[in-house]
């Protein structure tokens, strides 16, 4: 895998009528037999817009999974949900939303004082790289990024932080940590950054409770 960052394609470059490869901006072309092309994904709001419903980087929703519509409901990764533990509105794009939202939607329907709280959660395997993410920390939003473990051998977790408390980490071929790094996110407790980045102290014990 040749990874190029902060470069940019100009040209899909065709030969009888198929794609042979790119040339980017520095005027190198790189061939190919195939050319595959991520632009990103939009939420489908089509029908919640048509019913007047509140749109904004997907259905908005409060912390039930209320639209602005009191008798409609929105789950999954086109829900854009009020989240109470980081007090802002966020959309992951991501199944596990989609598997756990629809415990809350119901509860709210009913009456219950239910709310959808999980710590934001992602995972992605990539090669030989298994990744697990949890958490959130925008860019622009952490001043600091801690690794534990072995970063060249490719099995450590990385941490972001701001001000000392742990925003999201991400494990990386280091397996069964994710709730417990749930657990310090959920804390927003400041955490000794030369403890967090020692392997041989038990994440478990780096929390006040």
């Amino acid at each position: 895998m040749d990874l190029r960052l902060g470069a940019q394609v100009t040209e899909i470059v065709g030969e009888s009528g198929k794609a042979a490869g790119v040339r980017l901006a520095d005027g190198a072309r790189i061939d190919a037999d195939a050319v595959v092309v991520g632009i990103g994904a939009a939420p489908n709001t089509r029908l919640a817009a048509e019913s007047g419903l509140h749109v904004e980087n997907g259905d908005v929703a409060d912390a039930s999974l209320r639209t602005s519509d009191p008798d409609i409901y929105a789950a999954g990764d086109v829900a854009n949900a009020h989240h109470p533990m980081l007090g802002k509105h966020i959309r992951v794009e991501h199944w596990a939303n989609a598997l756990y939202q629809p415990e809350t939607a119901p509860r709210s329907m009913l009456g219950e004082r239910a709310v959808y709280d999980r710590v934001p959660y992602f995972f992605t395997d990539q090669y030989d790289l298994g990744m697990e993410y949890a958490g959130y920390a925008e860019p622009g939003h952490y001043d600091d990024v801690v690794v534990r473990g072995d970063l060249a051998g490719r099995e450590f977790i990385a941490f972001w932080l701001a001000e000392g408390r742990v925003l999201a980490g991400m494990n990386v071929n280091v397996w069964d940590v994710t709730d417990t790094i749930q657990h310090l996110v959920r804390s927003g407790d400041r955490i000794d950054r030369s403890r967090l980045a020692d392997p041989d102290v038990p994440l478990d014990q780096l929390t006040a409770g």
